[in-house]
């Protein structure tokens, strides 16, 4: 059994840690259940900006959210739903910053319908009450340290297979694979996973 030859890290929300505690990671989905996409289907239709104005203000902002509520997949590197891990712990960071992205997505969608002094897009949140709840909560952003596990357990972020050189070896190897982001496909056990605290590792280049 081949194992994945370097570390690998998961940037998510302490508020998560009961779920994924009872769970594993990858095993629930709060954002299907809290029905973010649907949410986010109907502040799109009430902000009512074309894919295609690049004059309006908020488009910007909004593209990405387009794109995920589209599918995620169309012109990006990943799809909702699935559970993403990062090569480095700089990365996972990053993303824990932001975790769970499409809850990042509800907050500029309501920042943009404040800018334009529209409560509809509030109020309208008030029928998902638990993703209006967590999006009362203050961030608490936590980075997994993931235990060894076999390599065929991942996929790239398309899907596909992940293969590294035969010559995969060093510093210089794993701080290049350390930028890229893997897909999970199956349910980790919590055991043997180690919460670290965003504000307590020093980012470094090749962790």
């Amino acid at each position: 059994m081949s194992l994945f030859p370097f570390t690998l890290w998961h940037g998510t929300s302490a508020h998560f840690l009961p779920m994924m505690k009872e769970h594993g990671l990858g095993g629930s989905n709060p954002m299907a259940d809290w029905r973010v996409m649907d949410f986010l289907a109907d502040a799109l239709k009430i902000l009512d900006v074309a894919e295609d104005d690049f004059a309006h203000p908020d488009i910007l902002d909004l593209q990405p959210i387009m794109a995920a509520v589209k599918g995620g997949a169309a012109g990006l590197n990943f799809e909702y739903g699935d559970v993403y891990v990062a090569g480095g712990y700089d990365k996972a960071a990053y993303y824990a910053s932001i975790a769970p992205e499409l809850v990042s997505f509800v907050r500029t969608v309501l920042e943009v319908a404040n800018r334009r002094g529209d409560s509809s897009v509030r109020e309208g949140l008030s029928v998902y009450a638990r993703l209006e709840a967590f999006v009362g909560l203050a961030p608490k952003p936590i980075v997994l340290k993931l235990p060894p596990l076999p390599l065929s357990l991942f996929q790239d972020e398309r899907g596909g297979e992940v293969q590294f050189p035969a010559n995969f070896t060093g510093e210089v190897s794993e701080a290049f694979y350390s930028q890229m982001a893997y897909r999970l496909t199956t349910v980790i056990p919590f055991e043997g996973i180690e919460v670290v605290e965003v504000s307590d590792h020093k980012p470094s280049s090749n962790s």
